[in-house]
């Protein structure tokens, strides 16, 4: 199966495949994140563990079906500030300079009484899932943790209206948290969070609260602005909302009231540089004024720079564009080559770029030719130099291509000009409906196929349509407007992470002036942007189901899941016999002659040794009973069921006293109790129990035949960027496979006499089957192949190149999943992996060959391997 990018390239600490220029204090950061992750986490809290593990290494399907998966980015940004406050305690600008500053003199923050991190993340990476991560991860700490160090209270704060809007979308009602993957189930019972919105009154009291708003909030209380936005960009954003009772607006002083620590999260973090800028004066003053203080302040932006070009110095993370690109993350920006193309000689916008806004418009028709089959409205973006410029060439899209940019047969404007009138003004009775449609642009019911504007809204325009941006004028650094800033516009993935397989682009077209501005991103960001001749015409592969290959059509019947992690191991903790636990005598004293014969089933001294120092080292003890709740804390957490501690108590105390020293003892005894405390008890204690207690947290289910069978012909159109070449015996117009090896194994299904039919498994189709990983965790497999061969026999194929230790736990799965499938459908199916080297030394010509080598090595059995653990890979 083909891994994705990230996969395939590792980690990305020791990667980084960009190699651009980045803030002083990263590349140290970077590093040493990257050893803690290998370190498993060492020195995090118990709570940070059970997140991380669930957010980053437990397959998520959300309600509508969907998968769903982090970015790589998004781990890393969260490790970052985890071992930064967490584990380094970094939490002053003065100590993170000195600790991970190779670059001498760098200027120390006036105001430093609080952790302060910047994280650069490039438009489109999903820096508003980190903060709601940040949120959970800091909620948590506070009150599973009992820390009073970690926030309860959050204030999250835009820099105008539009970003508002787009964090209210998310954060509203706590809405993100509830249609993403935040909140394990083992921590939903500590969850009591309010969300407020500006102009919320305060509602009964919460153990968590959350308050967003804009930075006009506190300016306009206190009678000023500070704002940098020039007045056009106010005017575009939208008035400043009216304040409504003191009471229900005074977000600063009821966050005092709490008396609970307050993180304060900046969206567009790139404005709050300057330490003497009101919007930092209203950071300090809910700090001084609130009891309990911040706990810290994180800035969040694409472009956290000084205004000559320097990253913040406070910048502990950076997910450059340049690495976005090379992920796949956000589109892939191309600067179009307009050879021989110059500027009319005309003061009249329309008539002097009348050239390159042909070039725009002739490219987006092509993109619209294209995505039509894909269910999806290409956007023109065209940027000029004033009011009266950009109505010009407004009027002029609309009378020159009326079918396109003129207004539709029921009225509504295909073309929107933003900004102005043609008295430079904005039309105040327009705002609204200027505002809306742009918020609504990428939905399919929204009939603007352009946009004209001035100047490109900076931040929070979240189009992820945007596939030809045409710029026609200059930027100076008096606009006030970085590169990435204006390209990042169009940079959101139209598609989605889902379509890992097609690389998204935008086109950039423009006069020298606009792309002399794009060198500086280039600079910037230490990436040659590719080009591409305007004259090569706009070409995307879609795979869809052909029509005349309808013979070739496989279904794939729907099971219910087999495995399910149980929410409760009461009766199951409370019947284990401990008694019949296998585990080695431990000793009671030095000199012991268990001590000399004592054996770890399958370890040795070495890593023992590093296993209880990163895990189980615990304080003197003066009781039992202390050795006893700190085992039964530990094998709660360890099988990720830590409701069920109390339940674990009394069986760890039954067996330290009658099982683990081979008699029953007395566990009030001194001597006793220095044994059960030493390195070799609390690894066996934990380790005995964990054993258990993971064959019982995954429960077996019944398998119900859900639906007969989901044809793969079912399957919506996709892009793919990828080489693929056309076969007759499967349903889809073109074979998409994912790399080398697919192709030639897709071939050789192709040429096999004995297959039917087959199909490269799109992931659009969306096939999974369950299974545990090596540490419990439940994850989805997503299969290559599917075939039928001329008997009727249906195979679930995997190829595979490297394997590694989670595969023995796939092919069981898979096996499985096939036993189920025969035994509840009149159709016989079989699993198959296909290891790459032995392919190359069979040189099969028929499946049956093939199915006949590669079967016996694809794994057997029934449910209680899939339970194991994965004891045996260690």
């Amino acid at each position: 199966m083909a891994r994705k990018a990230r996969e395939s390239q590792g980690e990305q600490g020791e990667l980084l495949t960009a190699r651009v220029t980045t803030a002083p204090c990263v590349p140290a950061i970077r590093k040493a994140v990257q050893e803690w992750r290998h370190a498993k986490y060492k020195g995090a809290t118990d709570t940070t563990k059970t997140l991380f593990n669930f957010w980053f290494a437990t397959d998520h399907r959300l309600s509508d079906g969907g998968f769903f998966r982090y970015y790589y980015a998004q781990r890393e940004a969260l490790e970052t500030l985890a071992w930064l406050y967490e584990v380094q305690q970094v939490r002053r600008h003065r100590d993170l300079v000195e600790r991970f500053a190779k670059e001498p003199g760098i200027h120390i923050l006036q105001y430093d009484d609080f952790a302060r991190y910047a994280i650069k993340m490039a438009t489109g990476s999903g820096k508003t899932k980190v903060m709601a991560l940040t949120v959970a991860w800091q909620y948590f700490n506070a009150v599973a943790e009992g820390r009073d160090d970690y926030a309860k209270t959050f204030l999250i704060v835009a820099p105008n209206v539009i970003v508002f809007e787009r964090l209210r979308s998310d954060f509203g009602g706590g809405r993100v948290f509830r249609t993403d993957p935040i909140i394990p189930p083992e921590l939903r019972i500590f969850w009591d969070m309010d969300f407020y919105m500006r102009g919320d009154p305060e509602r009964a009291s919460s153990q968590g609260a959350l308050y967003l708003t804009n930075i006009q909030q506190f300016y306009e209380r206190g009678g000023t602005t500070d704002s940098d936005e020039p007045g056009v960009m106010t005017d575009v954003l939208g008035p400043i909302p009216p304040t409504a009772t003191v009471a229900m607006e005074d977000f600063d002083e009821r966050i005092a009231r709490r008396d609970t620590p307050c993180l304060v999260i900046n969206d567009e973090g790139h404005h709050v540089h300057d330490e003497e800028s009101e919007w930092s004066k209203v950071i300090r003053h809910i700090h001084n004024d609130s009891p309990a203080g911040l706990v810290g302040q994180l800035d969040f932006s694409a472009t956290p720079r000084y205004q000559k070009g320097g990253l913040f110095t406070w910048t502990v993370f950076d997910y450059p564009l340049k690495q976005a690109i090379i992920d796949r993350v956000v589109k892939r920006p191309m600067k179009g080559v307009t050879a021989g193309m110059d500027e009319a000689r005309s003061d009249i916008a329309s008539i002097k770029y009348q050239g390159y806004l042909t070039a725009g418009v002739e490219r987006w028709r092509e993109y619209r030719g294209q995505l039509q089959p894909l269910g999806k409205k290409p956007v023109l973006f065209v940027m000029l130099n004033s009011t009266a410029e950009a109505d010009d060439v407004g009027d002029y899209l609309r009378v020159k291509y009326p079918d396109e940019f003129g207004a539709t047969d029921g009225g509504e404007a295909q073309l929107l000009v933003i900004h102005t009138d043609r008295s430079g003004d904005v039309s105040k009775k327009d705002l609204d409906a200027a505002r809306d449609v742009a918020r609504r642009v990428d939905e399919g019911e929204s009939p603007v196929n352009a946009i004209v504007s001035v100047l490109m809204l900076r931040e929070g325009w979240d189009v992820q349509n945007v596939t030809v941006i045409v710029g026609l004028r200059p930027y100076t650094s008096k606009a006030n407007i970085l590169p990435e800033q204006t390209i990042g516009r169009g940079l959101r993935l139209m598609f989605g992470s889902s379509s890992s397989s097609y690389i998204e682009r935008v086109d950039v077209i423009g006069n020298p002036a606009f792309l002399k501005f794009v060198e500086q991103l280039e600079k910037d960001e230490d990436i040659t942007l590719d080009t591409f001749d305007l004259k090569d015409p706009v070409v995307i592969t879609t795979i869809a189901p052909d029509p005349e290959k309808m013979a070739h059509d496989i279904t794939v019947p729907v099971l219910s899941p087999i495995l399910s992690r149980k929410k409760t191991l009461a009766e199951e903790i409370t019947g284990i016999d401990v008694s019949k636990l296998t585990c080695p005598r431990l000793p009671k004293r030095e000199g012991d002659t268990a001590a000399s014969q004592f054996h770890f089933d399958g370890y040795d001294i070495i890593s023992l040794q590093k296993l209880v120092e990163r895990e189980y080292t615990i304080p003197e003890p003066q009781t039992a009973e202390e050795v006893i709740s700190y085992y039964a804390k530990r094998i709660a957490q360890d099988v990720k069921l830590p409701s069920q501690f109390a339940v674990l108590v009394p069986k760890v105390r039954e067996f330290l006293r009658d099982r683990a020293f081979g008699e029953t003892v007395n566990l009030a005894d001194k001597t006793i109790i220095r044994a059960i405390a030493t390195s070799v008890a609390q690894y066996l204690t934990v380790k005995t129990f964990a054993s258990v207690l993971r064959a019982l947290v995954v429960e077996e289910l019944s398998p119900t035949l859900e639906h007969p069978g989901r044809a793969l012909s079912e399957t919506e159109p996709f892009p793919f960027s990828r080489p693929t070449f056309e076969a007759s015996k499967t349903v889809f117009n073109l074979v998409a496979a994912d790399n080398d090896f697919e192709r030639e194994f897709a071939q050789f299904l192709q040429k096999a006499a004995d297959v039917a039919s087959f199909a490269k498994l799109p992931k659009r189709f969306g096939f999974t089957i369950e299974y545990t990983d090596s540490v419990t965790n439940l994850r989805y497999y997503e299969p290559d192949f599917v075939a039928v061969n001329r008997d009727g026999v249906h195979y679930v194929i995997e190829t595979k190149g490297q394997e590694n230790i989670d595969v023995v736990h796939k092919d069981r799965a898979a096996a499985i999943w096939c036993e189920n499938a025969t035994l509840l459908t009149n159709v016989t199916w079989a699993y198959v992996k296909v290891p790459q080297v032995e392919f190359d030394k069979l040189q099969p010509t028929v499946w049956s060959d093939a199915a006949n080598v590669f079967g016996s090595l694809s794994g057997n059995g029934r449910l209680d391997h899939l339970r194991d653990g994965g004891e045996n890979n260690h």
